[in-house]
């Protein structure tokens, strides 16, 4: 059985290790130690800069054929077909708490975001100062305000911007500078199928616990303060 890892028999092992390799990262690298200094996250994997030719025939590594035909989305994989269908559009400005592209051939999830909605963090910070600290009381209550977004870029160029984000959010992080915040322009996801190529099976259960999100826009807003996002989203 083919998996989305490509790992023959073993698809149950690697959704498991993908799912819980990020929430590792974000439980041991988002947030500040216990001795008020930051843990420093792995690099994300570097997709390079932002590329004009990132539409044409033979995709940068980590891109993948991404159409949208009405209210579907369709992204061709290796092995695999991923048929979504389109939520509302919506303007967000998060604070990010933990990322990485996924640069895999068969993942249908392109990238993590552990973000805090703008608002959260705002209202956090008014009740709990140091609430980006994990050994805050205020960071175990953020802990629970932190979603997951599994991100299908739309383009290869949102694919990159994501990437820059998340290099500059690593470098923040070790020099314990501010967090790094991101404006995202997209639409939540809904599976539809995920089929084998070659067979045609259906395997979308092993994305089920997945929340998929469409970008098609990344503003990166570093260089603020930690709550001024330069934003009104």
């Amino acid at each position: 059985m083919l998996s989305f890892w490509g790992v023959h028999m073993q698809h149950e092992v690697s959704a498991l290790y993908s799912r819980a390799f990020a929430v590792c990262v974000w439980l041991c690298a988002a947030c500040g130690a216990s001795d008020g200094k930051t843990v420093r996250v792995p690099p994300a994997e570097d997709a390079g800069e932002p590329d004009a030719s990132a539409q044409e025939p033979g995709l940068p590594p980590g891109c993948v054929d991404v159409e949208v035909e009405g209210d579907e989305v369709v992204e061709h994989l290796d092995d695999f077909t991923a048929r979504f269908e389109l939520g509302d559009p919506y303007a967000r400005t998060l604070m990010l708490f933990g990322g990485m592209v996924v640069p895999k051939a068969n993942t249908p999830t392109r990238a993590y975001i552990f973000g805090l909605d703008k608002m959260d963090a705002q209202m956090m910070a008014m009740r709990f100062p140091d609430f980006y600290l994990c050994s805050s009381v205020g960071g175990q209550e953020a802990a629970s305000y932190i979603q997951v977004y599994d991100i299908v870029p739309a383009t290869c160029k949102i694919y990159q911007q994501l990437a820059a984000a998340f290099r500059v959010y690593n470098q923040n992080a070790a020099a314990g500078g501010d967090r790094t915040s991101v404006r995202l322009e997209g639409m939540p996801l809904t599976v539809k199928s995920v089929t084998v190529n070659a067979t045609g099976q259906d395997v979308s259960d092993q994305v089920s616990d997945q929340q998929f999100h469409l970008i098609t826009g990344v503003q990166q807003l570093t260089g603020e303060s930690l709550l001024n996002f330069g934003t009104t989203d």
